[in-house]
């Protein structure tokens, strides 16, 4: 009995002495008071406040741009193994998509994980003793970064939570009004243009940071997806006449490795794979790489979009590529299973960029470039009234085009409407599996008449689910609805 009674008290001390030792603080956090401090914290920072833009594993996928992107529109099929490899997607391009998807988690959650960051610089750089200038400079860079994050939410998500602090209780917030958080956004990327450099004042070491140019550009797309094309032409024309960038006259060689520097890129998700003892990859390569190359072979560009492309484009086979085509490095294309014909050359790693043999290249994802904004100017110039200026615009990346070629004449429409859809069909083939298309048919409001008339014309469900009213934008996940208590509200038709 004794025995027992040793060994009941024996346990209780195990017990107590286990309850103190699991719930230790964590001996290796730093507190935020404590990890602003010097100008070393201060560049740490605003690396992290970066790094969401290239989240990219396969714990957190980060944004998805090629799903919500790409497989929700008319451009591209999932691809993979079978419809349920990466159910996410497959959802996605049915729009039948559960409140749980993946896709709509890891976008909300990598770019409010961007904004929280972007928050902290801006709430604790500017207590550290360093040089006036710098200190700027990091300002306006999260302030860009924010603006950049909130924007991809709310043209996902539409109304949500505005956080401009990290002081705000976590999951107590609700939706705001897209309006107000397009207001901020405007707010932010203003201040972003007036405190950030010029691309060219940035050291080599610093490429890839935004940028005047960057603030600039962002600034115009927001305005056209606001529909108001006055501003949007103004921002956009600022860019343009600012001469910081040119096109690329190798259309090809932009999407290379050796194209991330290019003139014509204005701002990108910058990946180091040949930099440190643990490289930065672009998993996204590997993603949309032929199964027969060890790739996964998703994001299947379809016959709809290759048939988009005028007689003789050079930029077809620079955007996709088929069986037996010569690919850059000299070997014959092989696109695998794929169910279309067709994979992403855009995304291609040729031989000689590959790293001990992996195609999961550092690559930069060009979000960005001097191609979009001339199209975009297009567009709204020719909503104003400037037709001259809408076609020289249109003509410059169709002069690129070509290449060189007999092909591609300039367009000389004068027509508003015609030209509309002359301009809309010209960035459908120039932003080709760069992650813009269903964003762009939603901002035109005829997404689902695309969609649909996608599905009828393929006999295929994909596009055929989409409502009018309530597919434009994706659920709030779950999970988020679940953590606020029902303070988040969900999305009409979900």
């Amino acid at each position: 009995m004794k025995r027992i009674f040793y060994l009941i008290i024996s346990l209780c001390w195990m017990a107590v002495g286990c309850e103190k030792t699991l719930n230790k603080e964590p001996l290796a956090r730093i507190e935020v008071s404590q990890a602003y401090k010097t100008v070393d914290d201060a560049a740490k920072a605003v690396y992290a406040a970066y790094a969401p833009i290239t989240l990219n594993n396969w714990t957190n996928q980060g944004y998805m741009h090629w799903v919500l992107g790409n497989v929700a529109s008319d451009d591209t099929e999932k691809g993979g193994e079978s419809g349920s490899d990466q159910l996410y997607a497959q959802q996605i391009s049915l729009f039948n998509i559960p409140t749980d998807n993946d896709a709509i988690r890891f976008a909300w959650s990598s770019q409010y994980i961007g904004i929280r960051r972007a928050n902290l610089v801006l709430e604790n750089i500017p207590n550290i003793t360093m040089d006036a200038a710098l200190q700027s400079r990091y300002l306006a860079e999260a302030k860009f970064l924010r603006g950049w994050y909130y924007f991809n939410l709310v043209k996902t998500f539409g109304d949500i939570p505005l956080i401009l602090s990290t002081t705000l209780p976590q999951y107590d917030l609700e939706r705001i009004p897209k309006d107000k958080v397009y207001e901020q956004i405007i707010k932010d990327l203003q201040e972003a243009a007036d405190g950030l450099p010029l691309a060219k004042d940035y050291a080599n070491a610093d490429r890839g940071r935004a940028t005047k140019g960057a603030a600039q550009a962002y600034l115009g797309k927001v305005y056209l997806y606001l529909k108001d094309n006055p501003k949007a032409e103004e921002w956009f024309g600022k860019v343009i006449t600012s001469n910081e960038y040119s096109l690329n006259d190798d259309y090809f060689s932009t999407f290379l490795r050796a194209g991330e520097n290019s003139p014509e890129n204005i701002f990108q998700g910058k990946f180091l794979n040949d930099q440190g003892a643990a490289p930065l990859n672009n998993i996204i390569t590997t993603v949309f790489s032929s199964r027969a190359r060890n790739g996964w072979g998703f994001n299947l560009p379809t016959q709809d979009f290759v048939d988009a492309f005028e007689p003789g484009d050079p930029r077809l086979w620079q955007t996709v590529f088929k069986n037996g085509d010569v690919m850059p490095d000299g070997l014959v294309g092989n696109v695998g299973n794929s169910t279309t014909g067709y994979l992403t050359k855009k995304a291609y790693v040729p031989e000689y960029e590959k790293l001990s043999g992996s195609i999961n290249a550092g690559r930069d994802d060009i979000y960005m470039r001097l191609g979009k904004v001339l199209l975009w100017y297009a567009e709204a110039a020719n909503e104003n009234g400037n037709t001259d200026e809408a076609l020289t615009a249109l003509n410059d990346v169709r002069k690129r085009a070509r290449q060189g070629d007999n092909v591609l004449p300039d367009v000389t429409e004068r027509d508003k409407v015609k030209l509309r859809q002359l301009i809309w069909k010209e960035q459908r083939v120039e932003f080709g599996q760069e992650f813009e298309r269903f964003f762009e048919l939603v901002r035109q409001g005829r997404a689902g008449t695309v969609l649909r008339a996608y599905a009828t014309k393929y006999n295929t469900p994909k596009g055929s689910g989409f409502q009018d009213g309530v597919n434009e934008i994706f659920p709030i996940p779950q999970s988020e609805i679940n953590l606020s208590k029902g303070r988040l509200i969900q999305n009409h038709g979900y």
